[in-house]
């Protein structure tokens, strides 16, 4: 009985030790769970850099298509694939047989030198190479006035555009005012002026015309003056620099302007001058008479006047000479670079016959490039003309280029039920890059320092209000928080938290099934599993 008490007793205790062991390695049971442990992240402080990035393919600036500007056929070719060029080097020689831009240039400017010579000796255009170079130049008045300053006598020699002499229309004369505030309250454009010598202020007047008020204030001494502009009919005895008093005839009242005004100048001047050179041998007019326009004032002649003449077709002729040579050229146009850059190819050979238009070469500059790259509508708003940025390329890592936005198309095209725009970057210093590289751009839009962050997983809305569920020693609880920068990770908390509070990330379905949190107290802070 002993032994099968002993033996008895041994059985127990393994027993016992195997469901201990058992225990342990078991889960616990659905009643000692303490409840479900989120998905956390800590509210904290940190930087914020927001980018808008995409990526496309590199082009050049600068892409160059020669093209033909009339048929022909080639003579001679000066490049070669892969060569580099600069602008306005030769690249191919044609032969054709129209007229360039140079050539209806000086078409141009001859026809311009024969109407200025008409003109000058009274004949048509097309007669001015069979004008007589003996005859005179005519110098006639360009307005109706008088005649001052008349600065010449017969036999006088002049030159090409010397000053003769002075024609003004004295009929009226223009006076500008300087009037205080309160004289010019009631003046109008319009109103009659009264004139009055400061020596005979009773004594008849002249009469005025308001044709402008300046609206501008000028500070002059302790006030403030507004400049009136005052037509005045002349009635032969009044010039410039003439001092008067003036009644101003307002609709409501004359006001008296107790300051001495003084006349600016005649309605019209003109100078007149010499259109060659030679000797005076007539002169119609003498000072301070009065001439219609187009009569004449002075007839120039002598051997200095013929021999400008003799010139001025000698000019005329000098320019049919080039317009033949340019007719000449014409069938050896010659074909240059418009731009530096490299060659992408040609293939054209000498005797090959084009046509007008017809496409021989291509070159590119890839000193600088453009990356045309796509972002949807929510980036879209980020961006305009002038923001900078850095391009990378895929083959070449570990460098950067700077780039800038320079052209955010308008209007966007649906794809996807999302709106996309196209977005033009110019890139600086890429001769080592090729066209076609693929690259991709980030562009920066705002940076923050030591902002409160949260993820951006953590924010949901809920009627309207952007919201955050902060877990508490009492559950999850619903924060309504103001967010100001966001980037794709991150967003800014500006009101609505405080640092080191925990936030969910993720919806319902990301709450991870709990375990028992053995030898933990409810007071203790809920562990943060790592995502």
């Amino acid at each position: 009985m002993k032994r099968i008490f002993g033996s008895l007793l041994i059985v127990v205790i393994i027993l016992g030790a195997a469901y201990y062991a058992l225990l342990s390695i078991l889960p616990p049971a659905a009643s000692e769970v303490r409840g479900p442990v989120y998905s956390t992240a800590e509210v904290m402080r940190g930087d914020l850099s927001v980018t808008v990035e995409g990526f496309g393919n590199l082009n050049p600036i600068y892409l160059s298509d020669l093209t033909t500007a009339t048929g022909g056929y080639v003579e001679s070719v000066h490049i070669e694939r892969g060569q580099k060029v600069e602008a306005g080097q030769l690249v191919a020689v044609l032969r054709n047989d129209e007229v360039g831009y140079e050539l209806s240039q000086l078409e141009l400017e001859l026809q311009r030198k024969k109407m200025d010579l008409a003109e000058m000796l009274g004949v048509s255009p097309d007669m001015v190479l069979e004008a007589n170079p003996n005859r005179s130049l005519d110098v006639v008045a360009p307005i109706s006035g008088r005649v001052t300053n008349l600065s010449v006598k017969d036999g006088n020699t002049v030159t090409d555009g010397q000053i003769l002499a002075t024609i003004v229309n004295d009929s009226k004369l223009v006076m500008v005012a300087e009037l205080l505030t309160s004289e010019v309250a009631s003046l109008e454009v319009g109103d009659k002026v009264s004139l009055h010598q400061k020596d005979y202020l009773y004594q008849s007047s002249v009469e005025g015309v308001v044709v402008d008020i300046d609206p501008t204030a000028i500070p002059k001494d302790t006030h403030f003056v507004y400049r009136t502009t005052i037509h005045i009919d002349n009635p032969g005895l009044l010039k410039p620099g003439q001092e008067y008093y003036l009644t101003l005839k307002t609709k409501e009242k004359d006001i008296w302007v107790s300051r001495l005004q003084t006349i600016d100048s005649f309605i019209e001047e003109t100078i007149v001058r010499a259109n060659g050179r030679g000797t005076v041998t007539s002169l119609h007019v003498r000072d301070m008479q009065h001439v219609k326009k187009g009569d004449l004032i002075v007839s120039l002649g002598g051997s200095d006047t013929k021999r400008y003449i003799e010139q001025a077709q000698l000019d005329i002729r000098d320019l049919e000479l080039q317009i033949a040579q340019k007719e000449h050229i014409r069938d050896n146009l010659e074909i240059r670079s418009p731009i530096a850059g490299t060659v992408s190819w040609i293939w054209v050979r000498p005797g090959v016959r084009l046509s007008g238009g017809e496409s021989i070469a291509g070159i590119f500059d890839n000193s600088r490039m453009n990356l045309h790259v796509t972002v949807d509508e929510i980036d879209v708003v980020h961006l305009s003309e002038g923001q900078e940025g850095v391009v990378l390329v895929e083959a070449m890592p570990g460098k950067s280029w700077p780039a800038r936005v320079i052209n955010v198309d308008m209007m966007g095209r649906a794809q996807d039920g999302i709106a996309q725009y196209g977005v033009t970057i110019e890139v600086d210093g890429t001769e080592e890059l090729k066209p076609g590289m693929t690259a991709t751009v980030r562009i920066f839009i705002e940076e923050k320092e030591n902002v409160l962050l949260i993820p951006i997983e953590a924010v949901f809305v809920q009627d309207g209000q952007a919201v955050v569920e902060v877990l508490t020693s009492d559950g999850p609880r619903i924060v309504p928080v103001k967010l100001g920068l966001i980037s794709d990770r991150y967003a800014e908390v500006v009101s609505g938290l405080e640092e080191g509070q925990l936030v969910i990330t993720g919806s319902n379905a990301d709450r991870l099934d709990s375990k028992l949190l053995e030898a933990q107290e409810v007071d203790k802070e809920i562990p943060l599993p790592s995502r």
